[in-house]
């Protein structure tokens, strides 16, 4: 009899370290998973310090992120264009990577000598325009660029970076909490001069200065468009 309990004893104190090192072990599988997940995250930011796939016209230069953890930034600059006086031009943006971005101008003094210099609010007319390779329109507006926001950059103070933001609602949440969202959004999440291109796919970016602005004269505007540098 005591043999046989030995036998029984021994038998579940089998099971119950094997179930014990099913759990470590299933513990420690989930703790993993998890961990590389996170680690995934982290890594996902995208990195385009070597990047070829911008075949389009205008120059690519990327931005480096903050932070290893964080997404890389690009800048395409498309040229200078003249606000003085009535033109347009057509552009090809082809292979821009899938990374939320916007469409601006960049304004700056000529022979400004680094400090922060004023520079004026233009009152132009503008008319954009950016179109898929199927012709279907992402975005487009027509207005005065006093309406558009300025950005100063803290790296280039004599500079304003010109760009627009949709339209924002708040939904509510609960008692006293709103979420303020983007509304509506158009087609490759297009919103005001923001979009984010779709990998691998061509556009055609159409702008023209139906109104110029004469006083500009002292003034370089060149049209870009600026990826989103950050973090996750």
């Amino acid at each position: 009899m005591a043999r046989t309990y030995d036998r029984a004893v021994n038998r579940a104190s089998h099971k119950w370290k094997l179930g014990a090192a099913i759990r470590v072990r299933a513990f420690d599988t989930r703790y993993l998973l998890v961990l590389c997940v996170a680690l995934g995250l982290c890594a996902c930011g995208t990195q385009l310090a070597h990047y070829r796939d911008y075949t389009g016209d205008g120059t690519f230069v990327a931005h480096a992120a903050p932070s290893p953890i964080c997404q890389d930034g690009y800048t395409v600059d498309l040229g200078a264009i003249d606000l003085t006086r009535p033109n347009e031009l057509s552009l090809r943006l082809e292979g821009l990577p899938a990374i939320e971005a916007t469409i601006g101008i960049v304004l700056s003094v000529k022979n400004a000598q680094g400090s922060r210099a004023d520079v004026p609010r233009t009152t132009a007319l503008i008319q954009l325009t950016l179109r898929d390779d199927l012709g279907h329109i992402v975005l487009s507006r027509h207005e005065r660029l006093s309406e558009w926001i300025g950005s100063v950059g803290l790296d280039s103070p004599s500079q304003v970076y010109l760009y627009q933001r949709g339209t924002q609602i708040e939904v509510a949440l609960a008692p006293g909490t709103v979420r303020v969202e983007r509304f509506p959004l158009g087609p490759d999440n297009s919103w005001g001069t923001y979009f984010t291109p779709r990998r691998g796919a061509r556009y055609t970016l159409h702008f023209a200065i139906t109104e110029p602005d004469v006083s500009l004269a002292d003034v370089q505007a060149r049209l870009q468009v600026n990826g989103m540098a950050g973090c996750l």
